[in-house]
């Protein structure tokens, strides 16, 4: 379970490594402790054109009576996607990118759970592998929401977890983001557990459990 990570790049910076351009400054807004059901910035194409949007953090069911009801969806195993057919579709059609710094894990023992921060080794941003949808309200209005895909952790996560966010290389965006359905062999090329010879795994406050808490000191390393 990763349901909760980190974003804030500059405006300037993920409309260079993620070749697109908004003039809303809301959709580059710092976030320190994004939780499921928030609203955050997606990268995706849309009629051939790539586009950046804020997106509701899970996905919700095209039979949805409330957009609340996608919540529990923030996250997706190509497993569980198999087993729904609107998830599928989704996958074959409707890939995202989901710009983020890092992620939070809790390690759980029987005396107490301690966070971890998770990030890449050179502490730049990255992309999380993501699958949206749109959803139509009851008065009319389109609801894009998307859904975080997981992966088997690499050794250095496994410690704190069994799973991981799908990290995605720069050279593989252009791929992820074909409006066509990729084939089995290129989804298991592309969903494979990021390199742990790149990344690094901080122990961090346990202010960070407060969902209010939203500050850079959040994944400051603190001592093990």
């Amino acid at each position: 379970m990763s349901d909760r990570f980190v974003f804030h790049a500059s405006k300037e910076e993920v409309e260079r490594q993620f070749n697109v351009h908004s003039d809303r400054e809301d959709y580059f807004e710092s976030h320190y402790n994004i939780t499921p059901g928030s609203l955050i910035s997606v990268v995706y194409r849309e009629n051939s054109e790539r586009l950046i949007n804020n997106f509701k953090w899970g996905l919700i069911p095209p039979d949805a009576k409330d957009e609340r009801e996608g919540t529990e969806n923030y996250e997706a195993t190509i497993e569980n996607i198999q087993e729904e057919e609107w998830k599928k579709e989704c996958l074959r059609e409707q890939r995202c990118l989901i710009p983020a710094h890092g992620f939070y894990k809790w390690k759980t023992t029987k005396k107490k759970n301690t966070p971890f921060y998770i990030r890449l080794l050179s502490n730049e941003l990255m992309a999380f592998a993501g699958i949206y949808s749109v959803w139509e309200s009851a008065s009319g209005r389109d609801v894009y929401s998307c859904s975080i895909l997981t992966t088997k952790a690499n050794a250095l996560v496994q410690p704190v977890g069994d799973r991981m966010p799908v990290i995605l290389e720069p050279e593989h965006y252009q791929a992820w983001l074909r409006e066509e359905a990729l084939g089995d062999q290129t989804l298991d090329r592309l969903l494979q557990s990021y390199p742990m010879s790149k990344m690094a795994v901080n122990r961090v406050s346990e202010e960070v459990n407060d969902t209010e808490n939203n500050r850079p000191e959040l994944i400051q390393p603190i001592p093990k």
